[in-house]
């Protein structure tokens, strides 16, 4: 049914994939790695303390939230980690159609993994937003993992019953879903320019350094939630355009079926 080669659709999907996963490295896995030393969370936070007054939003909202992951939240941070490292460098293997077809052991074992790496995600994540600070990230992040806990499901249940066009339908839902992890910090990195340039066009109030404690609060948890909200929208909308082409494709072979296996016309009552 798809035609060969790669459309446009793909090239777009695969640029945003390697912007994801670069996004996640540079603002997220890499600091938390490198900077942090992770799992070392004694030597984290002494860094957190140096850096606390480092720029404009060193001691504002967002750093806050950052020393949280490495101390009361450590329980569900450190396990979260772990598990977004092994997907995040992992998950693309399921992808490459070459191994599929010429190595598919290595598909299945890498795919029971990746299923369990994002079981893990799942129930961190939900933990983690559990003890959010703002009640809208806390009731969205929860029900973004329950959604992500279906499709998961859905993808272990059709690859059980060994239904592989509906499994990869619902396996590239749950790829597609889960970059929102990587778009919130492109989103936020986006924001944050925003809130720091001086642009009377901007979304944001200015952070100057004359802005008092307060305000730089008052804007970092402004842009913290809207990285949140944009992220999961972006995602799950992308996502279903990327599908939409698999399905119109799916209704235009059963609409071309349909229509041979109708009775020939028969020729009106006189």
């Amino acid at each position: 049914m798809s035609s060969p080669g790669w459309s446009i659709r793909d090239v777009l999907a695969a640029v945003l994939v390697v912007v994801c996963f670069a996004f996640a490295w540079l603002i997220s896995l890499g600091p938390n790695l490198f900077v942090y030393h992770y799992p070392d969370r004694e030597y984290a936070l002494e860094q957190l303390a140096k850096n606390k007054n480092g720029g404009p939003l060193g001691d504002s909202f967002l750093a806050d939230e950052s020393a949280t992951y490495w101390g009361p939240r450590w329980m569900w941070f450190g396990p979260h980690v772990f598990s977004a490292i092994l997907w995040w460098n992992l998950s693309w293997v399921q992808l490459i159609k070459w191994i599929r077809a010429k190595h598919l052991w290595i598909h299945r074992w890498n795919g029971r993994l990746q299923a369990t790496c994002m079981l893990g995600q799942i129930i961190t994540g939900i933990g983690l937003a559990t003890g959010s600070p703002t009640p809208g990230i806390k009731m969205l992040s929860i029900a973004y993992g329950l959604a992500m806990a279906y499709v998961l499901a859905q993808t272990i249940y059709y690859v059980r019953k060994k239904d592989i066009v509906r499994h990869k339908y619902w396996a590239t839902k749950l790829f597609g879903y889960s970059q929102a992890i990587a778009l919130q910090r492109i989103y936020l990195v986006a924001f944050v320019v925003l809130t720091l340039a001086d642009d009377e066009n901007s979304p944001y109030n200015a952070i100057t350094p004359s802005s008092t404690l307060a305000q730089r609060n008052a804007e970092s948890k402004e842009i913290f939630n809207d990285s949140f909200t944009m992220c999961i929208f972006t995602a799950i909308v992308l996502t279903e355009w990327y599908q939409a082409a698999d399905h119109d494709e799916l209704l235009e072979y059963r609409a071309k079926e349909a229509k041979m296996k109708l009775p020939l016309e028969q020729p009106l009552v006189r």
